[in-house]
């Protein structure tokens, strides 16, 4: 991340709602990967305070300490440093959000009372980067239950990267949302412009509201001459309705070729049978589908270096 990176502001989507329970991987192995990957990009003095942070805190937690150590790493790693791993999940991460995840998966082991006022108290009063370490440590942490009202409000946030810390390359959202909590989060995916194939679950929690939603916004977004992402389509696969099926077909004869993959994309998957008629119209794409040479994950990363190209000029 750039010294001189800029926040975009975005519009909310309220509506939020969750639950269910999350079981978090084993924390002293997601620490040391955390830790093995500072060592290759931080300096040795920092990652040494950090080692002895964790030590401290592990043997003799106390509240204050955490505070003063989570807020402490601004202060000697690098926020404009990404660190490489082999782990896909921390890849692109800097060095602030993975020095404080690696902290709080110390207190994450912590009794309930301890963890949950001390996560709080942090969340309370967090900077921008640190509520990102914040929410990409949902993952990990135990008592989601008690958890999810800071996941709603994180996901109303008119910053991109803490709405991206929640909603992109992170499970929680997939196992904790509602229908309801879900298709306002993808709504809020489409109105920003992020990147839907980066989404947990963006094929199995695809929803009948969701489907209806995306054909209301498209509806919308013609009459006023905009357009919408060719991704949004994926999640109406399986709820193929009269209108719906009209949407499709405009894409299928759009002259953006994006379009017309996504189109064939929903139509080589849709098993309604509703879409038939145009698997002649889009003979090439689909062939590119039987090839391996079209999917939603490369049209999705092709939209999204369409989307980050576009943010560069």
């Amino acid at each position: 991340m750039r010294d001189d990176r800029k926040y975009v502001s975005l519009s909310c989507v309220d509506g939020f709602a969750i639950h269910s329970d999350l079981v978090r991987t084993t924390n002293p192995n997601m620490r040391d990967t955390l830790l093995d990957a500072l060592s290759a990009s931080a300096s040795a003095d920092a990652v040494s305070w950090l080692r002895g942070q964790i030590s401290e805190l592990s043997e003799n937690f106390e509240k204050h300490p955490f505070y003063y150590a989570f807020s402490g790493v601004s202060r000697r790693f690098d926020k404009a440093a990404t660190i490489q791993s082999e782990n896909d999940t921390i890849v692109g991460w800097d060095e602030f959000r993975t020095a404080r995840v690696a902290l709080l998966l110390v207190l994450a082991e912590k009794d309930k009372d301890t963890f949950l006022e001390s996560f709080s108290a942090v969340l309370n009063t967090a900077d921008i980067r640190e509520q990102i370490a914040l929410f990409s440590a949902l993952r990990w942490m135990p008592h989601q239950e008690d958890l999810v009202e800071s996941a709603v409000d994180g996901l109303r946030s008119n910053i991109v990267d803490i709405y991206d810390s929640i909603a992109l390359d992170n499970p929680f959202p997939q196992e904790h949302f509602t229908d309801e909590a879900w298709t306002q989060m993808v709504l809020k995916a489409i109105f920003i412009s992020r990147p839907l194939h980066r989404i947990h679950g963006i094929e199995a929690r695809r929803n009948q509201a969701l489907a209806e939603a995306i054909s209301d916004l498209a509806h919308e977004r013609w009459a006023a001459g905009r357009v919408i992402t060719p991704e949004a389509w994926r999640s109406c696969i399986g709820f193929i309705d009269e209108r719906i099926a009209g949407d499709i077909a405009k894409m299928a004869e759009s002259e953006n070729p994006d379009d017309r993959a996504a189109a064939a994309l929903v139509v080589a998957e849709e098993e309604s049978g509703k879409l038939e008629s145009w698997k002649t119209t889009l003979a090439d794409e689909l062939s590119k589908i039987e090839t391996g040479d079209l999917s939603w994950k490369s049209l999705g990363q092709e939209m999204e270096d369409k989307t980050i190209r576009k943010s560069l000029t």
